[in-house]
């Protein structure tokens, strides 16, 4: 092996540091030290890992791929040591939980903190990805269990139905469509939008209402997450569509959710098929889908 694990830890903290001095801060070891190891390692492989600029280091080419080969690997350990905690501690209840970017923006939050009133000592920790990448943490068995709009239909996650959430119309407090009290999407189609990617679930379930009406609003900006769709509006770059509970969240007070007739998407619960969680994991997961039902 041509670089030893205290190396590779050595340059990625000068990566992510640029400098010496701050690798050596990050690392709690003394600068002279770090800047052996770097000189040390550069000789043993024969190339320059970083040129010096203006008291900073810039990672040459074979710098940066390092790097992008390093870094998965790193990921993977911190999962790892998150993994041995869990295991060696049993004080503690700690949980991996995701969930798709806009649950996290409201619903998650309040979620967690209806169930740990109930189980104060569980420490949780939340990964906000996408739907795709929800299934492979499943599969891969990288966290306890999700929440999301979709069933993914995969041979090793089971996805349990729960309550159903309606759609929203989002728009500006002085929007021509503000002072009603529920839409249709035949209301909305003469406005200008902030869409969404058509391979987003919210995204899909939009193009297939304005599909029935063979109609389709002039788009204004393209996002992929509620969020970003409601910052937008606010903006004054058009109208969007969020689901239920995620659209403002109390955090956009210029917006205005208006229901959508008829329109409603179903949340799961998601965990792995074929690995059986721990008793407080269980525990903790029955209160949390106990717990969403008085949001229906």
């Amino acid at each position: 092996m041509l670089l030893n694990f205290r190396q590779l830890e050595v340059f990625r903290a000068i990566m992510i540091a640029k400098t010496v001095s701050g690798a050596a801060e990050l690392l709690h070891v003394s600068q002279p030290g770090v800047s052996r190891l770097l000189k040390y390692t550069e000789q043993k492989l024969g190339i320059s890992l970083f040129e010096r600029h203006k008291g900073r280091l810039v990672p040459t080419p074979e710098g940066e791929e390092l790097f992008r080969e390093l870094e998965p690997i790193y990921k993977r350990i911190e999962d790892l040591d998150f993994t041995l905690q869990r295991i060696t501690r049993a004080d503690n209840l700690q949980l991996q939980i995701a969930c798709t970017p806009s649950l996290s923006n409201y619903v998650v939050p309040w979620l967690m903190a209806r169930v740990k009133q109930q189980m104060p000592t569980a420490r949780i920790r939340l990964e906000s990805l996408p739907n795709e990448e929800i299934a492979e943490y499943l599969s891969q068995g990288r966290i306890d269990f999700a929440l999301g709009f979709y069933d993914p239909d995969h041979p090793l996650i089971l996805a349990e139905p729960s309550i159903s959430v309606g759609m929203e119309c989002v728009v500006p407090v002085d929007h021509p469509l503000a002072d009603k009290t529920s839409v249709r999407f035949a209301d909305m189609v003469d406005h200008e939008m902030v869409c969404f990617f058509p391979e987003t679930l919210i995204g899909q379930n939009i193009e297939r209402e304005f599909a029935a009406l063979d109609r389709s609003p002039e788009m204004s900006v393209m996002v992929r997450y509620a969020d970003a769709a409601c910052a937008m509006v606010e903006q004054g770059l058009g109208i969007t569509v969020a689901f239920e509970y995620t659209a403002i969240a109390n955090r956009f007070p210029g917006l205005r959710a208006i229901p959508i007739k008829g329109s409603r998407q179903r949340l799961h619960f998601l965990r792995h098929n074929g690995i059986s969680m721990s008793s407080n994991v269980r525990k903790f997961y029955e209160l949390a889908k106990s717990e969403i039902r008085s949001l229906a």
